[in-house]
């Protein structure tokens, strides 16, 4: 294979990792109007345990059977401990929060992952900063404060508590993000996700023992229970592959500028199943977090001759 051949396939799949991030957070959005319903019915923790359950039971038997080579001890330990703090960790955060936000303010609280991402990039020296970058990163930072100040009036109280804790959940995300793209080179998607889904359900199982809530079998209306299967098949098991296969074709803050599609589909979802309210500035704080994005990865097109 020649370098023009090695760099047009490395650029049709840095082209299908964008489409399979921006797939991946679109059911990531459409979860969060999913949790916000369920929170209705039962306990936050029950909810994050029953997603990553449904994913491990998608993903398991298909990775016993498809996978030829596993990790080491000291790695599946590595990649265990962060999967259980991204795969457990955060989706306790997220049920808990959607009990004091909404679903469209949550979403956009969690678009502070990207720039998360690229500082974190940056910091450990995984990707270049640029102006272009910065200054990306202070709009798009501008259009979520826009977004919740400014709808304040329309939501919940305490909804800065979720808020706080979908921030938090950002921060997971982005080191997970930067941290994982190592063990991506070296290893399948599905392996990563099931050495991280399947200890971070057993610590959801754990502290749901311990805090009284029940598991197996939750008293759920029957929408209840469908909500349950899409969070374990859309928004766990093929979300989480389809994002864990972007970070493994392209970097980590080109992934994560796919999360638009997040607050997108759960102000789309949240507006038509749950009645919540879409106001001017959560539409302007979302352009304004467009462009910034947009922005922050911009590359000027250099001269042939400085190529």
């Amino acid at each position: 294979m020649t370098a023009n051949d090695a760099a047009a396939r490395a650029g049709r799949l840095a082209i299908w990792a964008a489409l399979a991030a921006c797939l991946s957070t679109s059911m990531g959005g459409s979860s969060f109007v999913a949790m916000r319903f369920l929170v209705t019915e039962t306990d936050p923790v029950t909810i994050a345990f029953l997603r990553n359950a449904g994913a491990a039971l998608v993903l398991t038997p298909l990775a016993f059977a498809m996978v030829r080579r596993w990790p080491g001890p000291r790695e599946l330990v590595v990649i265990g401990i962060m999967g259980a703090a991204f795969f457990g960790g955060l989706q306790f955060l997220f049920a808990n929060a959607l009990t004091f936000t909404t679903s469209g303010r949550a979403a956009l609280t969690y678009m502070t992952t990207p720039f998360m991402t690229l500082a974190l990039a940056a910091l450990f020296r995984a990707e270049p900063t640029t102006r272009f970058k910065v200054a990306g990163v202070v709009l798009a930072t501008a259009g979520v404060v826009v977004a919740l100040w400014q709808s304040s009036s329309t939501a919940p109280p305490n909804a800065w508590i979720g808020d706080l804790l979908v921030l938090f959940g950002a921060l997971i995300s982005a080191v997970f993000n930067v941290w994982s793209s190592r063990w991506l080179r070296l290893h399948e998607p599905l392996v990563v996700a099931v050495t991280g889904v399947l200890p971070g359900t057993l610590l959801l199982f754990i502290v749901a023992q311990a805090l009284g809530a029940p598991t197996v079998s939750p008293e759920l209306s029957s929408t209840g229970w469908l909500a349950v299967g899409f969070l374990g098949l859309f928004g766990a098991a093929i979300s989480y592959m389809l994002w864990l296969w972007a970070l493994r074709h392209t970097t980590p803050t080109l992934v994560a500028v796919s999360l638009p599609m997040n607050p997108l589909m759960a102000l789309l979802w949240g507006a038509v199943l749950l009645g919540e309210p879409v106001t001017r500035p959560m539409v302007i704080g979302f352009a304004l977090v467009i462009v910034g994005i947009a922005l922050s990865n911009w590359r000027p097109r250099r001269s042939p001759a400085r190529n």
